[in-house]
Parts: C-alpha cells; structure tokens; sequence
C-alpha cells in the first residue's frame, strides 16, 4: 500500500475538513479508498471474501459498498462520518505529518471495511453467524481462549500460547481430521473445549485458527440442517449468480445438475418423511426451479420468495409463511450454494 498518492489524501482531507472539496477532489479520493479497501480485501480477508462473493457480490461491488459508508453526508450535506474520523486525529489534520494521515486513513478504512464484511457474511452466512456469535458468548467468560485480531481477520487463539507463535499457521484440514467429528456433545463450550485440546496437544503449529475457520469446523460438526428456521436476505437470494467465463452448455449442466440435486432433497426430506404431500412437493420443486432458471438467465422475475411459490400454489401470504416458507427458504439456500459451489469447483 505504499503506493499510494498521501500528498493527494492530505489534500483532499484537509478540504473535507474546512467543507472545500471540489468535484475533481471527491472523484480522485472516492478513486484512491477503493484501491486502499480492494487491496486490503485481497491480500488479508480473502476467507472471508470467498463466502461472500460465492453469493454474487464482487470485490469492487465490496469496496463501492464500504466507500458509500464512507463518504456518507447528513441533512446539511456534510461528511458527518469524515468529520468525526478527523476529529479523532492526533492533531490538526493541517499539521499532521502526510504518511501518518495515509496510516490513519487506512486504518478508518479497513474499520469500515470490515463492518461491511461483518454485516454481509451475517446475511449470506446466517447459520455461520449463529455460530460466530455463540463462539463469542463463551470465549467472553473462557480461560482457554482468546480472540485476537490481525490483518488477516479476528483469530481464535489458546490463552496460555507458550512459545509456539513462530510456528507456521495449524491446517484447517489436518484440525478437522484430529477434530472428533462423531462425538455427542451438542454446545458451543465444549465443542470449544475439543479444539482446544486438538491445538494444545500438539507442538509443530501455532495454537490458533481463524475464527472464520473455528465457525467452519462448527458447521460441518453440527450440518447445515441443524437449523432451518433462520432468517434469510430474500433479494441476496434472488440475485443472479454469476457465471462469467463460462460457456452455456457449462452453466446449463450445472443448472440441471442442481434441479436434480433439488427434485432429490424434496423427495427424500419431505414427501418420502409424509412432511408435504405430491401436490406441496410439486409446488415447490417448480418455486425452485423457477428461480434456479432466473439464476441461470441472470434476470429476477419476481421480487419475493412467495410470489414465486404464488404462482404455483395459490395461498394468502399468511398460510405460506406459517406452512411453507422456511422449507422454501431452506431449499432455495441450499440451490444457491450448490449451483455457487459447481461453478467454484471447476476454476
């Protein structure tokens, strides 16, 4: 990052400061903080970029998204949060030193940043972000552990971490195969408890993970259907996938292979269980299938997950939410990762 034009930023900055900005200024500052934020993303979040942009978003989308917060200006038109940033400096924003106004302004950045990586991985993520949050909850009261954060995102880290933080980082695969994936327990503090004795029991990697990854282990110990009463991001939902670079017998392939995978987790879940009858299985199976075919067009026909299923099974809103809305929302989920994950397998 020390590319970067600070003389630039000093300037713009101080314009901000005294309501002087001008349009050549704003575009050139807008300019520099997305490649501040994009490089950032980059090089030090990418684990937790690759499960948001599974869900369709970009890095620039990303960053456009952080600079909106940014740049936001109250009812007098003034850049209230640039202003509040300014007046936490050291000194005045005239006599800082220009490369520590470059430090500053990164870090605000990278503040902003990672509050929008936080709020769209709780919409993309929704049992993950359970999971983090009761992660949280017991490392607040634990004297096993610790979170840390770096560059690279909050860390989940042994308390008493003795002489071992040379250590190259521990694999998340090799975790998972000491990680006892059959036991009985069912909560957070002692599945906790297991990690900490496979990070402990061992001297040849550092006794941490990323909390993003301790989220990971959890998911896959517990599944992803322990819960499919969430609340969901209907318009993340619905957005396109998106398919750039690959041709259209390759999306096509992949659009038919996750209506199977669909027609499947209908029969097998639900109608086979005596959970829906052949009538409510083919309902919504077609809900599915059409939205998994908007994906594929990249259009949005429809603006909800019930108008959707109104079109094949003609229920008033309220009856839809009480039967058939976390089924629906259940299965569009996982449509979506599946025909995300298909398209990510064959980079």
């Amino acid at each position: 990052m020390t590319g970067f034009d600070k003389n630039k930023i000093h300037v713009c900055m101080v314009a901000v400061s005294n309501d002087s900005i001008n349009h050549a200024q704003l575009t050139e500052l807008v300019r520099i903080s997305r490649l501040i934020i994009q490089s950032y993303l980059i090089n030090y979040r990418s684990k937790v970029l690759h499960l948001i942009t599974r869900n369709g978003i970009t890095i620039t989308d990303l960053a456009y998204d952080c600079i909106a917060d940014a740049f936001g200006r109250n009812n007098k038109n003034k850049f209230y949060i640039f202003k509040k940033f300014i007046s936490s400096l050291s000194q005045d924003i005239s006599e800082i030193r220009e490369f520590n106004l470059f430090l500053a302004y990164k870090s605000f950045l990278i503040k902003v940043a990672d509050a929008q990586l936080s709020k769209l991985y709780s919409q993309s993520d929704p049992i993950g972000s359970k999971i983090l949050r009761n992660i949280k909850d017991v490392v607040r009261y634990s004297d096993k552990f610790k979170i840390i954060k770096n560059l690279s995102g909050l860390n989940l880290v042994v308390s008493n971490n003795d002489g071992l933080v040379d250590k190259p980082a521990f694999p998340f695969e090799k975790i998972m195969t000491e990680f006892n994936m059959n036991s009985n327990e069912s909560d957070t503090n002692s599945l906790l408890n297991q990690l900490y004795q496979v990070l402990t029991t061992q001297n040849d990697y550092r006794r941490s993970i990323l909390l993003t990854d301790a989220v990971l282990l959890l998911k896959k110990y517990f599944s992803a259907e322990m819960n499919n009463t969430y609340e969901v991001n209907e318009l993340l939902l619905l957005s396109p996938v998106h398919n750039d670079g690959y041709e259209e017998f390759e999306t096509l392939q992949v659009k038919q292979k996750v209506e199977n995978y669909i027609k499947e987790k209908i029969l097998l879940d639900y109608f086979v269980k005596g959970k829906i009858n052949k009538e409510e299985a083919e309902s919504i199976y077609l809900t599915i299938r059409d939205i998994i075919n908007d994906w594929y067009y990249g259009v949005e026909t429809k603006d909800s997950l019930y108008n959707y299923f109104n079109a094949h099974n003609q229920l008033e809103k309220e009856e839809y939410l009480k039967n058939y809305r976390t089924k629906v929302e259940y299965l569009v989920k996982l449509a979506r990762d599946e025909f995300a994950n298909y398209l990510i397998k064959e980079i």
